[in-house]
């Protein structure tokens, strides 16, 4: 019995080797050239794809410093806003958006070495803007953010506007905007309230 046992692991063993060196025949090796030839060109065919990913980076932000770019991000704010708001009626909602001012003092208070590391910048400001029967004291601090998107190329900017509830209560509006900054344009502008 054991020598059978013995003798059948040895044929196993054989038939596995058998197995091994067929596919290896399967590939000889003149091939290998035509396979690494092959890979180049995946790759080749790969590149044009890898150039459609976003070239871009937190810091383009800051090319809204440059006055054609600033007054294109407003021109795009203004018409979206007049679709939004059809009856011109913007004073009645508790929504503030960013103004050409709040932009350029935001854009000079950006640390540049924090955009770059964490992808994203925010600001504590006091716009001393509530709605309507609402207050808008010191303690209420309303803020300026932006954050990177690098899947899409995009960027994210909120506008946090922060005002007093009775009896001491700090309650918040938010305006976020996205949009890509490409060749010294803004595209794929879009605005959404929330509050």
């Amino acid at each position: 019995m054991t020598v059978l046992t013995f003798f059948g692991c040895d044929n196993a063993e054989k038939k596995e080797n058998t197995a091994t060196s067929v596919r290896m025949e399967l590939v000889p090796e003149p091939d290998k050239d035509l396979r690494e030839e092959y890979e180049k060109s995946i790759e080749k065919d790969l590149d044009p794809i890898s150039s459609t990913t976003c070239l871009g980076k937190i810091e383009d932000f800051l090319n809204l410093k440059d006055k054609e770019l600033q007054e294109d991000f407003f021109s795009k704010l203004d018409s979206i806003r007049k679709v939004q708001y059809l009856n011109n009626d913007q004073d009645t909602s508790i929504m503030v958006d960013l103004t050409p001012e709040y932009l350029i003092e935001f854009l000079a208070d950006i640390s540049l070495d924090s955009l770059t590391a964490n992808k994203q910048f925010e600001k504590e400001y006091h716009f001393n803007i509530a709605p309507k029967e609402y207050t808008d004291p010191q303690i209420c601090k309303d803020k300026i953010a932006v954050r990177f998107d690098a899947e899409n190329c995009s960027f994210r900017l909120k506008i946090y506007n922060t005002f007093l509830v009775e009896p001491d209560w700090c309650t918040e509006s938010m305006v976020v905007y996205g949009f890509k900054i490409k060749n010294d344009k803004i595209v794929d502008f879009w605005r959404q309230e929330v509050g």
